[in-house]
């Protein structure tokens, strides 16, 4: 009996030995409004050095089982899958496997997932197709040898092989036609063939009309064909009102429905391309030549032209209409809207390259080429799709009930589905495929097929989801066998960074006979020296560069305007950004702030125009204890104030209504450098004074929210004093950092001094060498500081100090960097100390932020961010319960400066 006791305590000691807990992160139980491309993350405990991998299951039934496994055999804690369906609650769980077999289970988080935005990418296919084709809530993938039928969640329904190779494939409201070299193929929506033709269709003029490059046809409901004729080399056709409007190379012809020519207009040049807008109860033809725009009406009489100076096949051109208007892509980066006359009513000139023009509705649209922006009818960018690398387009971009439709790749091949307020009466009235009459029906058929409603679609988008159904067989139609070509060895550019550019209309008015130069380069003028520069001074860096990869970045923004933009930092409220800096259309700068949501949107963009020279360097949330209003109080630079130059102090609201402003100075060149919010009523600044004409001190003043002045106090030598940042005690006094010539070993060295509540001196101190010691920036930890700084010796030295409020100067420890860089800021985040700025690479600037290590005195290079202009990071953050670390900074293009916003995985 005793043996058997201790043969059962040995099995439970052993079972209960080792423990293993698995907790969920993110999304944590019942969050709301999560994104729908979140990171899944989970920690595990008591872990005891096993090896453990996990699986994990995400599904929209509280009961999960194995079909919703999403992934196992993994071995890191996180997770980052496919995009989540909006407004939709799911539920997950993790397991985690050890090496015996043992298998350890979290618990089961809800989570909820917000509604869509504009610009949102909600459905991401990532298949090797050349064509994907919306069929209901199915998609049809098509690539060279086989179509594959998807269901919405992207599970593969049926196949049918090919052995030639598939060369297009268009949609009707109730077939398939899918083109081969020599044969098209008509399947309906379950892919069951229905016909099959002896010759390549070119395109659709309307749901029963098709044309080859040489003839023009009808089919009847059996897909047979009912009348034909025969013309030379036909560029597009279409119906309209009951007739067919037909493009050759050199005329464009009226057909009434027996095929029999009504009207015909004749062009003495090369045809490329038209399309149609209605104005006034009139339909017009614009028609692209090689020469000119040729605008005809419905009789096929000349309503205007616009000739070019360049020639259409030497000037790559693309034609399309918005609303009443007419729209001409030139070059791939010059945009010229007309008007139903062919006036010229503004262009829009970018630096990236586009291949098409997509209207969203009349108040904006969508560029779609090496990134996917959206612009207003201003120019100013309303969203933008893009990774590091420019994209190459696959296939013309499609608009249909869910959205636009456009397949893309840089590194890896994707078909995209991104949301927006799409104008669908435009869309689906416009571009709905009319019906010609066809002999030999019925009379009353005929007008029942003309007066056929067309329903709306919804503009909400709701997804429900579609049974999977089995494979099933693979069919093989081909009854000829064709060799398959050696596939074309893809050529690989040169990754660059897309950009946001929304350049500044300029409204033209023109004759409809006036020629109208296209440029093919556009040269933009250096930035104008300002009174301020930036200091830019040269260090080093270690390491190989590794490069930001498409696959951990969630967005990359660059906001360009045509004249300067330069931001000095950024502040999170919670929501929102708030980005500070100055705006510099002419000789002088303006100060500006400007608001931006987590998705790259501008909400609002304020600039406070003056006379000379203003620009904020940084901000604080304040927010009213009354009406919880929140207010966001700004500290720089203004030359327009003043005797010389005076800090300056301006109160904004968060929708950009200016509170109050401050400027205070001596008779000097005054600057304001750093802000720290006090409490709730009160906040505290610091920057440089030129006290009674003696070189700069530094002075600290205290201020109520409303701006009123509480006290203030200067602190310095006989030389030069600089102020870096200020920050809270826990003694409620103030901490202030900066760097002094006045006092130390020689040239700058770090000066750091402790203030009580009132602002008197309780002690100071400086530290350095005879060489420069400046610092860079300052972490709080308790009552202990982390002061970065850079030492300006043969090579660049940098180093990391600690300081205790009572007790001064701590440890410190100094390192090397090969190459050259500069460090702009110093920040906390996840535990981890990073040091962020820029590093000079074959002559140009890349971002860079390496951690640092203090206790183990260690420093690791964790990224780079190489754009196609020079890139220098100026502020990094990470919100609280957010997968995604934000990165803002400048870049410079053509000598101009520009915003830059990166969100990130972290």
């Amino acid at each position: 009996m005793k043996n058997y006791l201790l043969i059962f305590v040995a099995i439970l000691f052993s079972a209960i030995s080792f423990t293993l807990n698995i907790n969920i992160l993110s999304p944590q139980e019942d969050a709301q409004n999560v994104d729908i491309r979140t990171s899944f993350r989970w920690q595990t405990i008591d872990a005891e050095g096993k090896e453990i991998r996990y699986r994990i299951y995400i599904s929209e039934d509280a009961n999960i089982d194995e079909k919703d496994l999403k992934l196992e055999n993994i071995f890191s804690n996180f997770y980052t899958g496919d995009v989540l369906k909006p407004e939709t609650t799911y539920y997950w769980k993790v397991e985690g496997v050890d090496q015996e077999g043992n298998v350890y289970s979290s618990k089961t988080a809800k989570f909820t997932t917000r509604s869509l935005r504009a610009g949102d990418a909600y459905i991401i296919i990532f298949e090797e197709f050349d064509k994907i084709l919306p069929l209901d809530d199915n998609f049809l993938g098509i690539s060279k040898n086989k179509v594959v039928l998807m269901n919405e969640n992207k599970v593969v329904i049926k196949t049918v092989d090919f052995r030639q190779n598939i060369e297009n494939g268009f949609l009707t409201s109730e077939a398939v036609f899918l083109v081969t070299q020599d044969e098209t193929y008509i399947f309906d929506y379950s892919l069951e063939k229905k016909a099959q033709l002896n010759f390549k269709i070119k395109g659709l003029a309307g749901e029963n009309i098709f044309y080859s490059n040489d003839e023009i046809f009808s089919l009847n409901d059996d897909f047979q064909i009912q009348k034909q004729i025969d013309f030379n080399n036909i560029q597009k056709a279409l119906v309209k009102g009951g007739y067919i409007y037909l493009l050759t190379e050199d005329k464009f012809v009226k057909l009434n429905s027996n095929f029999e020519t009504v009207e015909s207009f004749d062009f003495n040049n090369k045809t490329f391309d038209f399309d149609y807008l209605e104005i006034q109860n009139m339909t017009l033809f614009p028609i692209l030549t090689n020469n000119n725009i040729t605008l005809l009406d419905t009789n096929l009489q000349k309503i205007s032209q616009l000739d070019f100076q360049i020639e259409t096949q030497r000037y790559q051109r693309k034609i399309y209409t918005y609303y009443d208007k007419i729209v001409l892509l030139s070059g791939s980066k010059n945009l010229h809207f007309y008007d139903s006359e062919l006036n010229l009513i503004r262009t829009f000139t970018y630096e990236e390259n586009f291949n098409y023009f997509v209207p969203v509705n009349k108040d904006r649209f969508i560029l779609v080429g090496e990134s996917i922006k959206s612009f207003d009818l201003e120019g100013s960018l309303v969203w933008n799709y893009s990774t590091i690398n420019k994209f190459q387009i696959i296939d013309e971009p499609l608009v249909y009930d869910k959205g636009l439709l456009v397949g893309v790749k840089d590194f890896l091949t994707r078909f995209l589905i991104l949301y927006d307020d799409f104008d669908s009466q435009y869309y689906f009235t416009r571009y709905i495929k009319e019906k010609i009459p066809l002999p030999h029906t019925i009379e009353e058929e005929e007008e029942e097929e003309e007066e056929e409603e067309i329903v709306t679609p919804p503009s909400t988008i709701t997804i429900q989801p579609t049974p999977i159904t089995s494979q099933a067989t693979e069919i093989t139609p081909e009854p000829t066998q064709i060799t398959i070509p050696e596939p074309i060895e893809e050529v690989i550019t040169e990754p660059s960074t897309p950009m946001d550019i929304p350049v500044e209309p300029t409204p033209l008015t023109s004759q409809a006979t006036e020629i109208t130069p296209e440029p093919t380069q556009i040269t933009i003028p250096e930035p104008i020296e300002g009174a301020i520069t930036e200091p830019s001074t040269p260090m080093d860096i270690p390491v190989e560069p590794t490069p930001i990869t498409p696959e951990a970045t969630e967005l990359i923004k660059i906001f360009f305007k045509g004249f300067d933009e330069y931001i000095y930092g950024s502040l999170y409220d919670g929501e929102n950004f708030y980005l500070y800096g100055y705006e510099g259309k002419n000789e002088n700068w303006d100060a500006k702030t400007w608001k931006i949501d987590p998705y790259g949107n501008i909400l609002n963009e304020k600039s406070l125009y003056a006379k000379n020279t203003d620009f904020f360097r940084d901000a604080i949330l304040t927010e009213s204890s009354t009406d919880n209003s929140k207010n966001i109080i700004y500290i720089g630079d203004t030359l327009s104030y003043g005797l010389n130059g005076n800090v300056y102090i301006v109160s904004i609201s968060e929708d950009g209504s200016v509170n109050y402003r401050i400027d205070y100075g001596d008779i000097g060149r005054d600057s304001g450098i750093s802000i720290t919010k006090i409490d709730e009523d009160s906040y505290a600044v610091t920057g440089n004074l030129f006290i009674n004409k003696k070189l700069s001190d530094i002075f600290v003043s205290k201020y109520l929210n409303d701006g009123t002045r509480i006290w203030t106090n200067n602190f310095g030598g006989n030389d030069v004093e600089i102020a870096v940042d200020i920050k809270n005690s826990q003694d409620q006094g103030f901490m202030v950092f900066g760097a002094t010539r006045s006092f130390g070993a020689g040239g700058f060295d770090v000066y750091v001094l402790k203030l009580d509540y009132y602002g008197n001196m309780k002690w100071s101190n400086v530290y350095g060498d005879s060489n420069d010691n400046i610092p860079v920036g300052v972490i709080k930890e308790g009552r202990k500081y982390y002061l970065l700084f850079e030492t300006h010796s043969q090579p660049m030295r940098y180093g990391i100090l600690e300081i205790d409020e009572l007790n001064g100067f701590g440890d410190s420890f100094e390192f090397s960097l090969e190459g050259s860089n500069k460090f702009l800021g110093f920040a906390k985040i996840d535990e981890k100390y990073l040091a962020y700025g820029y590093s000079i690479e074959n002559g140009k600037k890349v971002g860079i932020i390496y951690e640092i290590n203090f206790e183990e005195e260690k420093v690791e290079k964790i990224n780079t961010y190489t754009l196609d202009s020079d890139f220098e990071i100026i502020s990094i953050s990470k919100p609280e319960n957010q997968n995604f670390i934000y990165i803002f900074g400048n870049t410079t293009i053509n000598g101009i400066n520009n915003i830059v916003m990166i969100k990130e995985n972290y």
